[in-house]
């Protein structure tokens, strides 16, 4: 599974099966600040009542207990398309079957040193120091376990013209019994801020 970076230097993972690349987390808020800080970024006004969601922690200090907070939520699906053409052509937020085709891959894929030392050798300072953490608190096996796409996040996808979410967050972050191969998460105003709710993008055409 070749690895590259977006240009906020963040890992991409290619799925070749599957005819696309994935980034290996749900989007971070060091990684989004990159965009903030662009004269066409969304502002430091937006981003304090996004965090007043969800605190940030430094990637450098981050406990276990505080695993989320490294992560970008509260963002609406219209916002996280703005980052998604920030990163250049082919990127976009991914369907609910991509996204649960993705997870099925990765979890199929075990995780060896050969391709941790591939996929942190292309990545930024800020995620290989992420990808640190997550190896010693997570001690993952597969690729599935280091993605996240289980205990993080409830990610936004496009469920034909509508915005559904797919993840399933542990259970001290909040609280739930979903199932994201089986379940969606409708919220019930797809305009509110939910703390809970992130993304991860795909780019499709490479």
């Amino acid at each position: 599974m070749p690895s590259v970076c977006d240009r906020a230097g963040f890992p991409l993972l290619r799925l070749a099966e599957l005819g696309l690349e994935v980034q290996l987390w749900p989007v971070a808020k060091v990684q989004f600040e990159r965009f903030l800080a662009e004269p066409d970024g969304l502002g430091d006004n937006w981003y304090e009542e996004v965090l007043k969601q969800n605190a940030r922690v430094s990637w450098r200090s981050a406990s276990e207990e505080a695993r989320e907070q490294l992560l970008l939520t509260a963002v609406l699906p219209a916002e996280a398309l703005r980052f998604a053409a920030w990163l250049g052509a082919g990127f976009d937020l991914p369907t609910l079957e991509e996204w649960r085709n993705i997870h099925r891959a990765l979890a199929g894929d075990i995780l060896t040193t050969a391709k941790l030392v591939a996929v942190r050798s292309q990545a930024g300072e800020a995620a290989r120091g992420i990808m640190d953490r997550l190896i010693r608190q997570l001690q993952p096996r597969t690729m599935l376990d280091l993605s996240l796409m289980r205990g993080g996040v409830v990610e936004w996808v496009r469920e034909g013209r509508n915005w559904t979410g797919l993840g399933c967050p542990r259970e001290a972050f909040w609280p739930n019994v979903w199932d994201p191969l089986t379940e969606a998460v409708r919220p019930i105003d797809a305009a509110a801020r939910l703390p809970y709710f992130g993304f991860r993008l795909v780019r499709r055409g490479r």
